[in-house]
């Protein structure tokens, strides 16, 4: 986290963290044990973020995390969320804010991270980009956040290209095995 150091550091980046896994999405299909909140119990597997019986078309989408150097970086913490395919993050009905379709991957020794979802869809007023949320966070490192919008979608524009800053990625969706898919390498700065 910008500015912070030592322990107070370590100590706020754990407890978010440790929320995040907190609201995780519930039991969930994957390659991996996972614990009741979406959370990867073995590092670098697939967590997923939504159950198999969720409505839209499959996603997986990954990469790795590397260091202020370009080095994969093990045991970082990625929590991804994003809304249903009918751009929601909850029902309308729902009394939390808290995004329904969500989970957190730790990256074993090769910095890999791996998500199995449903791909998102535009909000209902269509104000934005479909995209999808990250957030990055190690020790040593700066929390990075990211939002992956996918190439070819309308709602990018002309003006929304030349404005969008770092953090805002477009990724070119492939199709394999019946899902979307995307690759991204995630590099951190050094705190």
């Amino acid at each position: 986290m910008p500015g912070l150091r030592g322990e107070s550091a370590g100590v706020r980046m754990a407890a978010t963290i440790v929320a995040a896994v907190q609201i995780g999405c519930g039991p969930v299909a994957s390659t991996a044990t996972q614990d009741h909140a979406g959370a990867s119990t073995t590092p670098g597997a697939v967590v997923g973020l939504c159950g198999p019986d969720e409505p839209g078309d499959r996603l997986e989408f990954g990469g790795r995390v590397l260091d202020m150097r370009g080095r994969p970086l093990a045991k970082a913490a990625v929590v991804a969320y994003h809304a249903d395919r009918r751009g929601l993050y909850n029902p309308r009905s729902s009394e939390t804010r808290v995004p329904r379709l969500r989970g957190v991957a730790v990256t074993g020794d090769l910095g890999r991270f791996q998500f199995s979802t449903v791909r998102p869809g535009a909000y209902p007023e269509g104000a934005e980009p479909v995209h999808v949320h990250v957030a990055v966070l190690a020790p040593a490192h700066h929390v990075r956040h990211l939002d992956y919008w996918f190439e070819g979608d309308p709602l990018i524009t002309d003006r929304r290209r030349s404005s969008r800053n770092s953090n805002t990625i477009i990724v070119a969706l492939a199709r394999k095995d019946g899902a979307w898919t995307f690759q991204h390498d995630i590099r951190l700065e050094g705190n």
